[in-house]
């Protein structure tokens, strides 16, 4: 009986090893990173961005990284075309940036987070952006050292730890395209040189379609804030007073406390209230140090200054009519009734958003 036992426990090791649905690496070619673009005559053109893994032997493998590029009059197709021109089995399950050209978006991105969302070999994590320009532009760009792919989704993960741009990926972006009562901004990028891309803001999109508004990353944080969204840390410069005359400051974000509250009076208007609070830690204040410093009117002057961008941001909001703080779903959750007679994409223009910053300095370090 023993030498049964141990027979068993030989053989069936040995068996497990055979996996009947291996994919081996040097069999496939990886895709990590696709773009999306908009044609003159109304057709969808796809580039892909894919490396190519070859066995030298003795453990050793030469890697290349190539474009690809299709063209249909729909997104259907469009995948046997890139296949046909990669030698190879295409593997397009860790792509980890998908960029649509602004043309593209303003037209509605819906399809093609839908045949990513669909697919059971997408990566659902893959960085979903909107480029300005062609998202071939920002694609094709030559790096050195590592492909553009990964040198973008590193740009992403450096911007959203300093909350300049949301996280968003296929799975979020699928959610929010389902979501009538909230609209979603997400990354927008610009190649600012031939070897250099550099995210420019958020694009402000209404349902799935980019509206063609942008807010600049030097007042995106301000916009996550008010969305009260900060991850590690918000880094702003900002100048006080006139632009000749001003004081020049640097901060970063600690922490914050969002209220967000929508009001319908008697009449059915709309009013919508942000009393945001942040704590920040001064990193940079350039002063006389003759003169002692007013801790209370600096955070005066501040909350001042940041409240005035979040207004000039919340009318930018209402101008491209996207409801990027979910006052839609609030009204649905909290008014049903005046939810189901109204039609929210031409009332919302005519909501009254009023945000209040209060801020606090709970740090200096060695400033002062």
């Amino acid at each position: 009986m023993r030498k049964i036992f141990l027979v068993i426990l030989l053989i069936f090791p040995i068996v497990l090893t055979g996996c009947w649905d291996q994919r081996l690496l040097v069999n496939r070619t990886l895709v990590n990173g696709i773009s999306f673009d908009l044609t003159e005559e109304g057709h969808i053109t796809v580039a892909v961005r894919a490396l190519n893994i070859q066995s030298k032997g003795g453990g050793l493998f030469e890697i290349s990284d190539e474009l690809v590029e299709a063209e249909r009059p729909t997104i259907v197709g469009l995948g046997l075309d890139v296949d046909s021109k990669i030698s190879g089995e295409i593997d397009a399950s860790k792509a980890h940036v998908l960029i649509i050209g602004e043309e593209l978006a303003k037209k509605g991105i819906h399809p093609l987070v839908e045949f990513f969302y669909r697919n059971r070999e997408s990566y659902l994590s893959s960085k979903i952006v909107i480029s300005k320009g062609k998202g071939k532009e920002i694609l094709s760009v030559e790096k050195e050292k590592s492909p553009i792919a990964f040198v973008i989704l590193q740009l992403l993960e450096g911007a959203e730890a300093d909350t300049v741009i949301p996280k968003k990926n296929t799975f979020t972006v699928w959610n929010n395209i389902l979501d009538p009562g909230k609209d979603m901004i997400l990354p927008y990028l610009e190649r600012v040189k031939p070897d250099k891309v550099t995210v420019a803001g958020v694009a402000l999109f209404n349902g799935d379609r980019y509206t063609g508004s942008t807010i600049p990353k030097e007042k995106s944080g301000v916009l996550l804030s008010l969305m009260n969204q900060l991850d590690k840390t918000n880094r702003m410069a900002l100048i006080l007073g006139s632009k000749k005359d001003g004081r020049s400051i640097s901060f970063a974000t600690r922490d914050l406390s969002r209220n967000l509250e929508v009001q319908v009076d008697h009449d059915e208007k709309i009013t919508c209230n942000i009393n945001l609070k942040i704590d920040i830690e001064v990193i940079s204040y350039p002063q006389d140090i003759k003169n002692e410093l007013n801790i209370q009117k600096l955070n005066h002057d501040l909350s001042n200054e940041l409240t005035k961008q979040a207004k000039e941001i919340t009318n930018t909001l209402v101008k491209a009519n996207c409801d990027a703080f979910g006052i839609g779903r609030q009204i649905s959750s909290f008014h049903p009734e005046l939810w189901k007679k109204m039609n929210w994409d031409q009332e919302y223009k005519n909501v009254q958003i009023e945000p209040v910053v209060k801020v606090n300095i709970i740090k200096t370090g060695n400033v002062f």
